[in-house]
């Protein structure tokens, strides 16, 4: 029983670092992305990516998972698992980029945890206390703000359609997650994640061809770039789904507030983007939305209603 416990507590902290390692790491991707569309369209740069991480997983495949099998029911989830991310996901954050600065995006998907909360409510019927709704209401505020008081410039041309584009990311991504949640009851993490990127891959190529893309590289300062994106995207991936498999939703959603952190940071260091004072007012109530939809404690929800008069 003692080793029991012991080993649970080894999987939760490797579980917990896992998560830190991912989000700090995605963080850095938007960054990247923006970089790299200064030399390929949307489709190219994600192909390219794609191909890359494919690559990197499919040795695994021919080897380790050679003899996995799939059930026929579960076809239609890691579907809906891969369309929704990478597929339509990508689309819609790459697009994102090219009207909103990578630190504004980090921020609005930094409402993925609220996001999770309201589907758990929808779909897995979990409780959700009336508190919540404040918080959800308070970070589709600040989110508007933020898009609304953002600055025009060359790195945030439409501030308001990037950061629209970039919540429809987050829907299509928190809807990948609760799909694989259910998924990894039956395979293991590091499979789905090689499947959603191999899925992809193919999915991306075809649509590259179809738009009459560039598949080469260009050798220049994007080149290490896009490689890093490939070599990330595994990475991030297999880190993540594991942080989520080991550990429950509510646990693992609040690693995700460290995205934006990141975002912005790396943002503001490698693009000199920066945030007028309304923005950051807009972030903070962002910020202040996610702590309130995450309160489990009793005595401070009582204090918060009483304070909001609900």
């Amino acid at each position: 029983m003692k080793n029991f416990i012991k080993n649970n507590n080894k999987n939760e902290m490797f579980a917990y670092i896992s998560l830190i390692i991912a989000t700090i790491l995605y963080g850095t991707t938007l960054t990247a992305m923006k970089v790299c569309l200064n030399y390929y369209s949307e489709i190219e740069m994600i192909t390219l990516r794609m191909i890359i991480s494919t690559i990197l997983f499919l040795p695994f495949f021919f080897t380790v998972y050679k003899d996995l099998r799939v059930e026929k029911i579960d076809y239609k989830f890691i579907f809906l698992m891969t369309i929704c991310e990478p597929c339509l996901y990508f689309l819609f954050e790459t697009h994102a980029l090219r009207y909103t600065s990578s630190g504004q995006a980090g921020v609005v998907s930094a409402m993925e945890p609220i996001l999770i909360i309201i589907f758990a409510k929808i779909i897995l019927k979990e409780h959700l206390p009336k508190i919540a709704y404040i918080g959800v209401f308070l970070g589709i505020v600040g989110a508007i703000v933020l898009s609304l008081g953002s600055d025009v410039n060359a790195l945030a041309p439409n501030p308001l359609l990037g950061n629209s584009l970039e919540f429809c990311a987050e829907i299509l991504t928190v809807t990948s997650i609760i799909t694989t949640k259910y998924l990894m009851d039956k395979y293991p993490p590091f499979f789905l994640a090689g499947s959603q990127v191999i899925i992809g891959a193919i999915f991306f190529i075809i649509l590259n061809i179809i738009k009459g893309g560039n598949f080469i590289p260009i050798f220049n300062i994007s080149l290490p770039i896009m490689i890093y994106l490939g070599v990330l995207t595994v990475v991030s991936y297999a880190l993540y789904n594991y942080g989520i498999c080991t550990l429950s939703a509510s646990k693992a959603s609040p690693f995700l507030y460290l995205l934006p952190i990141s975002s912005i940071c790396f943002g503001c260091f490698f693009l000199g983007e920066t945030f007028n004072l309304l923005q950051v007012a807009a972030c903070l109530l962002i910020f202040v939305g996610i702590y309130v939809s995450q309160i489990k404690d009793k005595r401070t929800i009582c204090k918060l209603r009483k304070f909001f008069k609900f």
